[in-house]
């Protein structure tokens, strides 16, 4: 009998240990935010204007803000992914693009330096989850190895845009493209689609026939000196999804930016092969 009531006191122990545990954490997850007036007004502005806007997550590494989730309106033109949960990357300027076209709002908010220095936290990593009548910080873990630009190989794509860009090559538009491109294992491109700009724009022309001539230069050496990355996982890649912004500045010179990361399939054209499926992250 005296066994039996040290193993129930025992128990009682470890259950007590993980509600405490569970409840510290939660309560961590939950942690209300204080924040100041102008940041509070830019909120309260900010959910007023975007009615489909149910909540925001600003991810936040090294106290400034890297990233935001949007739970905005349905999005039908999505093939495979989250049809109503966005992400934006603040470091890649397609996103930026598309941020500010959409909700310039929240992005004037996530580039103002009083939206940190009005938080009270522990950790400069964390997620500061916003919903219309609450807010609260939660812990910010890392993901996976996204496809991406290798970035040696993208500095020498760009010298090359640069190098050979010639003033007849004038955009129709606002100078700017914005593609969605299929990544498969071996780093090239598959199928593409425009997300900005226009297919008979000799600026897409121009960037198209200097990523032929450069994987031409490139053909002995494509697996270390190949322009793309694919997602891997345990270093084996996978077929993934890239979105490529190119801009020509008004010195003439190219911006070049990418971002494989939690990209949803837009490419209408695309058939999926259900033995090598295509990876989202």
């Amino acid at each position: 009998m005296r066994n039996y009531s040290v193993k129930l006191n025992m128990y009682s122990k470890l259950i007590y240990c993980v509600l405490f545990i569970f409840l510290s954490d939660t309560a961590l997850a939950q942690r209300h935010v204080a924040l100041n007036k102008y940041v509070k007004d830019s909120l309260t502005e900010i959910f007023a204007n975007y009615n489909d806007v149910k909540r925001m997550q600003i991810v936040v590494r090294n106290d400034l803000a890297e990233a935001v989730y949007v739970d905005g309106p349905i999005d039908n033109d999505v093939l495979k992914g989250s049809k109503n949960n966005t992400y934006f990357s603040l470091k890649y300027l397609g996103d930026l693009f598309f941020l500010k076209k959409q909700y310039p709002l929240i992005e004037k908010l996530t580039q103002n330096k009083e939206l940190m220095n009005s938080i009270d936290r522990q950790d400069r990593n964390f997620i500061l989850s916003v919903e219309a009548q609450s807010i609260s910080i939660k812990p910010l873990f890392d993901g996976s190895v996204f496809c991406g630009f290798r970035h040696s190989s993208q500095l020498k794509f760009q010298k090359k845009l640069n190098a050979n860009y010639k003033e007849t090559i004038v955009p129709s538009g606002d100078s700017i493209l914005i593609l969605q491109a299929i990544v498969n294992r071996d780093g090239s491109l598959g199928k593409k689609m425009l997300l900005h700009g226009d297919e008979d724009d000799k600026l897409y022309s121009y960037i198209c026939d200097n990523y032929q001539d450069y994987n031409q230069e490139n053909k002995a050496n494509l697996n270390t000196k190949g322009l793309f990355l694919p997602y891997l996982s345990g270093g084996t890649p996978f077929i993934s999804i890239i979105e490529i912004f190119v801009r020509l500045n008004p010195d003439r010179t190219f911006s070049v930016s990418g971002s494989g990361r939690e990209r949803k399939l837009r490419i209408k054209d695309y058939k999926e092969d259900p033995n090598d499926p295509l990876m989202l992250f």
